[in-house]
């Protein structure tokens, strides 16, 4: 897949990779963006800093030296950005070998619709700009929404779109698997959002999955979850979130991992359907809630 395709998309892996864990003057990635085809303004470099910030990376400036620096707060390396670039590629290969991939590919899990969205709601993200789209909901209800685009999230690879719903005054999260029809609208004034609203996206990151919260007043709890033997190789390898913390410490035979999380639906579905491999410890009023549920 040329990369013409996606530039900006391309363009904000480079300047990932090439500031990561370094310091680089911003006409050093400046200069460095040209000699891979892209030329770009410092204004524009600034929104591709901010964009970066806004999907989990840290982008620190040293005044003193002038210099920037990138780098990744998330402990699962598999981030937004590359799984953006994986599942284009992924798609451009399932467009151009369509019949040999469906004849000889189990295929259970890549996932692509809704992909031919994401480069226009990166761009509708970084520009500011309202989007409007029909949506179809579980039931085959459809709604006509028009939100301000604020974020992507991805969970048991299915895509989401979360935004301020200008109608509804409030954040929502959609699948893009059932957005239709979607247009860019016109810019809207990011002052505008309400803080309360701002808040709820923060906490987005410390949900597993999107479902709603299952505690009124309760934000970001520490929590204790028990691990099998067996699922904790796997967690090991592949953390199920950035804030996991294996402590090597054990109780009731399981082994404990704390978490820092909005106590969620998916939560609860992650113990339930985990045939006795996890179990929620602590604390204890969560405990006793969940058992309500």
């Amino acid at each position: 897949m040329s990369s013409k395709n996606y530039p900006a998309l391309n363009r904000i892996a480079l300047v990932r990779d090439f500031g990561i864990n370094r310091y680089r003057t911003k006409q050093q990635f400046i200069d460095y963006l040209e000699t891979k085809e892209h030329i770009i303004s410092s204004r524009t470099l600034n929104r591709d800093f901010e964009f970066l910030r806004g999907i989990g990376y840290e982008v620190d400036y040293n005044s003193h030296e002038k210099m920037f620096i990138i780098r990744d707060t998330e402990i699962d390396k598999t981030n937004l950005l590359d799984r953006a670039l994986e599942l284009e590629y992924l798609k451009d290969f399932k467009d151009g070998f369509s019949r040999l991939y469906k004849k000889y590919v189990i295929d259970g899990e890549s996932k692509s619709e809704g992909i031919d969205m994401l480069r226009f709601l990166f761009k509708a993200i970084d520009e500011k700009l309202t989007i409007s789209f029909v949506y179809h909901k579980f039931k085959k209800d459809k709604t006509n929404r028009v939100i301000a685009p604020l974020q992507l999230k991805v969970s048991q690879n299915r895509w989401y779109i979360i935004g301020f719903d200008v109608r509804k005054n409030a954040l929502r999260v959609f699948g893009l698997d059932r957005v239709k029809d979607l247009k860019l609208g016109k810019q809207f004034n990011a002052g505008d959002i309400p803080t309360s609203a701002l808040a709820e996206l923060d906490l987005q990151k410390y949900y597993l999955g999107v479902t709603s919260r299952i505690t009124e007043k309760e934000n970001k709890l520490l929590i204790t979850l028990g691990v099998s033997d067996f699922l904790i190789e796997y967690w090991k390898i592949k953390p199920i979130h950035f804030t996991q913390r294996i402590t090597g410490k054990k109780s009731q035979g399981y082994n404990l991992v704390e978490f820092i999380l909005v106590p969620n639906i998916d939560l609860v579905k992650l113990i339930a359907s985990s045939l006795g491999d996890v179990k929620l410890i602590a604390p204890d009023h969560l405990v006793e809630r969940v058992k309500t549920l």
